[in-house]
């Protein structure tokens, strides 16, 4: 009788330490799924990206003929246009950072903050300035033409020379210059 109840009692801790293992396994699994956050996460992403695209897409003055958009403006003057234009499309209750990585001459491109609410000292500013909860962000490369190319004149134009259909002599020297351009990424984080 001895060994019996000392089976009962080893089957009855068995069952114990199996459904106290099952409990803390759900509790860590649901602690660490992040599914309270995940339509904000949504959210921030699908902000980040819309204010980037409006801000590359949306021309600064419809009367200008050159087509310079917002982001034209942030991109050569900085911080000022930055908080000014995309501060107007982001609400308050999110934070947000421009950066910009500058592949122009070496190549390398180390990211720059061009603005950021985390760092802006104005009173008027009245976005979120630390980053608690998430963050999310969109990028957009960018082409900035730096000097246009210049075709020159074709020495293969339809030239004739008394009607034969035969080539003239060749306007030398003939000039091609290709230009220059640089390329930049930029980068909005949105966070809350």
């Amino acid at each position: 009788m001895r060994y019996r109840k000392a089976f009962v009692f080893s089957l009855d801790s068995f069952v114990a330490f199996t459904l106290v293992v099952a409990a803390l396994y759900t509790l860590v699994f649901f602690s660490t799924v992040p599914s309270a956050y995940y339509s904000s996460l949504t959210q921030a992403n699908y902000l980040a990206k819309d204010s980037l695209v409006a801000l590359a897409t949306t021309t600064y003055d419809a009367k200008d003929s050159t087509g310079e958009t917002y982001l034209d403006l942030i991109i050569s003057r900085g911080a000022d246009p930055a908080r000014k234009y995309a501060g107007r499309m982001i609400p308050d209750q999110f934070g947000y950072k421009l950066e910009m990585a500058d592949y122009a001459a070496d190549g390398a491109g180390d990211w720059t903050v061009v603005y950021s609410t985390a760092t802006d000292d104005d009173a008027l500013n009245t976005h979120k300035r630390e980053y608690h909860k998430l963050k999310a962000t969109a990028q957009a490369l960018y082409l900035v033409v730096l000097k246009e190319r210049n075709m020159g004149e074709s020495p293969y134009g339809y030239i004739t020379c008394e009607g034969n259909s035969t080539v003239c002599d060749l306007p030398l020297p003939y000039h091609y210059e290709a230009g220059d351009v640089a390329l930049k990424l930029i980068r909005l984080t949105v966070f809350t």
